[in-house]
């Protein structure tokens, strides 16, 4: 007998292939495959082959070739085959496998296998090549596979890919700065994939149901774990680790969960029923929340350490900088901007009113500058003392902000806050000029003499950086705190001096983006299981994903689904949310635009002397 397409000869038929001969000629144990103990379930169905969009190329891949002979231990055959470069670690297939067989760790196991062992000298082959939108993105979202999922109708599928890799869809969908976008091979031809807004889709008509998905914990383990800040990386943390079967508290000091997707975005970018849904699904997995406990002041670090089996630091950056100049100190009308955005979201705005001018360059400056307009200030202005190339905020919302009427004003530095009878009055600024670059590579702003003028405020908001309040920790991880206030850990295992203490997110890496700090979660939760079951920290390689590109010479173009927002003459007298995403009919348009096969390696590339192709 023959499996049909794949040339296979008779004395290498699967039926007269014994366990006896698979064990003495190939010394193959497929059970020692992580994800791949499951492959001897595959009964050749050819359902992944009909969703792959490699197997429609020329190429006609058929990820059964390898399950095949993955199945029959030929190992050899295997290892030296150019078919195992082929696969663009998409999981398409994941989500219609009728047995949950995991295609892509399978190969990326047998990769490592066939570099490790010399089957592959690894010349002009990226052992994890993928699709370049994939690699960029931070937590590595499996982002072809759900698209092409929304190409298809499958929503339940697609959704469920994104969540095997982090658990906020909707909020990222509005927030993330989608690096991915960036990165896309279509926008080498017109205009990339709008990425961010189909994940926003499938997320939003999750929460529309009735019955949403909740992923499924996959065990019960008797360990415990404390989590010490509900953040996105601490929320991340604890997801992972409920879904592995542990029982996890988490402790938030402030009143509501979230971190700074609670208290330091406005409605406006993250409405707080999406925020809640989102956090609703980490509860569902059984994760208990405590609101309003400080550790520290509440509960002890000690307590913690002695009641639980390991601890999650990811308390975020929660501490505003000082600007440092005369006349900051001991006025009401003077706020940093973290306090400012918690205020506002906690349900306590500022009273005040007039004349606003926020000092920074960042998201937090723009969001506050908008949140003023919508509360009713009066001018409203941003100084920052760079040029706009250099402001860190996203252009998007740079041009959002510009466009509500806030008035950016460039290369402008604050000297003196001045105030007359206790009062707030002025701010006192300089005219600036860019220098040279400093040690960071920024090019260094520069005073220029006799420019000083003084700008009339009623109300100033200083947004210019924020760090960790490592108050309570100061004598358990003091040897973890890094000069720049920073915790300390081992880059590999997220792991302090401490054993069984771990930390991530903005409180390791300083203040990042909100995908970022869920990647350093997931992380740190990968290595608390390992940690947990008495397993090597060190002993896991972390995937450096390669980004490979593909153009077809027929994709033809197409023009990018644009979403509907609110008018403009609404946006500033309304906290509601301004962009509306995209319906069914356009996120379908806009999947359709997705080339599907980027990531699919040359198979030219692999050695040619190892080459199987006419076999096979």
């Amino acid at each position: 007998m023959r499996m049909p397409g794949w040339g296979l000869s008779p004395s290498e038929d699967p039926l007269t292939i014994t366990r006896h001969d698979i064990d003495l000629q190939f010394k193959f144990d497929v059970a020692s495959l992580p994800g791949a103990a499951q492959v001897k379930k595959c009964f050749e169905c050819g359902t992944c082959a009909g969703v792959c969009p490699v197997s429609e190329s020329e190429i006609g891949f058929d990820p059964r070739k390898i399950l095949h002979m993955v199945k029959f231990g030929l190992k050899d055959r295997l290892l030296s085959s150019q078919i195992l470069w082929h696969c663009t670690h998409c999981d398409t297939c994941a989500f219609v496998c009728p047995q949950d067989i995991s295609f892509s760790s399978v190969v990326d196991v047998l990769r490592e296998m066939a570099f490790n062992q010399g089957y592959i000298d690894g010349s002009g082959i990226e052992q994890w090549g993928t699709a370049p939108c994939k690699a960029a993105c931070p937590a590595h979202i499996s982002i072809p596979g759900f698209v092409g999922a929304i190409a298809e109708g499958r929503y339940d599928e697609g959704l469920k890919l994104i969540k095997q890799e982090m658990p906020f869809p909707a909020i990222c969908g509005r927030i993330c700065p989608h690096p991915c976008e960036a990165k896309c091979n279509r926008g080498k031809i017109d205009e990339p994939i709008a990425i961010e807004t189909l994940k926003r889709f499938l997320a939003d008509e999750d929460i529309s149901r009735d019955m949403r998905f909740i992923p499924r914990r996959k065990r019960s383990r008797p360990q415990k774990v404390a989590v010490i800040g509900a953040g996105p990386a601490g929320l991340t943390a604890a997801y992972y680790l409920a879904i592995e079967g542990y029982s996890v508290t988490v402790f938030e000091k402030h009143p509501v969960a979230g971190g700074m997707m609670a208290v330091g975005i406005p409605d406006f970018r993250l409405p707080k029923d999406i925020l809640r849904a989102e956090v609703n699904t980490v509860e569902a997995l059984g994760v208990e929340i405590r609101l309003n406990v400080e550790i520290g002041k509440d509960l002890t670090f000690k307590e913690l350490q002695d009641g639980y089996e390991a601890v999650f630091v990811g308390i975020g950056c929660h501490r505003a900088m000082r600007l440092g100049i005369p006349g900051e100190a001991g006025m009401a009308q003077v706020i940093d901007g973290l306090t400012f955005l918690r205020e506002l979201n906690l349900g306590n705005p500022p009273s005040d009113r007039g004349r606003l001018v926020v000092i920074g360059g960042g998201n937090t400056a723009v969001d506050c500058a908008r949140a003023a307009r919508r509360l009713g200030f009066g001018d409203v202005a941003i100084l920052y003392r760079r040029t706009r190339n250099e402001m860190p905020a996203s252009s998007w919302e740079v041009d959002d902000t510009i466009e509500e009427g806030v008035d950016i004003q460039f290369l402008t530095a604050p000297s003196k806050i001045m105030r007359e009878n206790g009062k707030l009055t002025g701010v006192e600024c300089i005219r600036m000029k860019m220098g040279e670059p400093d040690d960071s590579g920024r090019r260094r702003p520069v005073p220029i003499e006799s420019s000083a003028f003084v700008i009339p405020i009623d109300f100033l908001v200083t947004a210019i950086g924020q760090q960790p309040d490592l108050n309570c920790f100061s004598h358990e991880l003091e040897t973890d705190i890094s000069k720049n206030g920073l915790i300390a850990i081992d880059p590999v295992t997220g792991g302090t001096h401490i054993s069984g203490v771990f930390s991530g997110g903005d409180v390791v890496s300083g203040p990042r983006t909100v995908v970022e700090a869920v990647a350093s979660g997931k992380k740190a939760a990968m290595n608390i299981d390992r940690y947990l079951r008495g397993e090597n920290l060190g002993g896991w390689r972390n995937r450096d994903w390669k980004g490979i590109d593909f153009l077809p010479d027929d994709a033809g173009l197409k023009e990018r689904e644009q979403m509907q927002r609110i008018p403009l003459a609404k946006r500033t007298r309304t906290f509601e949310e301004i962009d509306l995403g995209f319906d069914p009919e356009k996120a379908k348009r806009e999947a359709d635009r997705c080339l599907r096969r980027c990531g699919m390696q040359d198979a030219e590339a692999v050695h040619e002397t190892h080459s199987l192709r006419s076999e096979i």
